[in-house]
């Protein structure tokens, strides 16, 4: 798989869980699946998996990591 079709989803992810407003968090994709991070508790069930990908979830992390600086 490329960098930039794994890019191209963790951008898809990141929409999908309306992440892009560059605060409440960002999706890193890593080569074995996508690392999601949150600045709060996610509310209902965080998906497990994207594109067959497992996606493992960093909640209350802080902003400056949520922002990606």
């Amino acid at each position: 798989m490329s960098d930039s079709y794994m890019r191209e989803q963790a951008e898809a992810l990141a929409q999908h869980l309306r992440l892009n407003d560059g605060k409440s968090g960002y999706v890193e994709a890593t080569a074995d699946g996508f690392q999601v991070y949150v600045r709060r508790k996610w509310t209902g069930k965080p998906l497990a998996s994207w594109d067959g990908l497992p996606i493992e979830w960093h909640e209350n992390v802080g902003t400056n990591k949520a922002a990606n600086r």
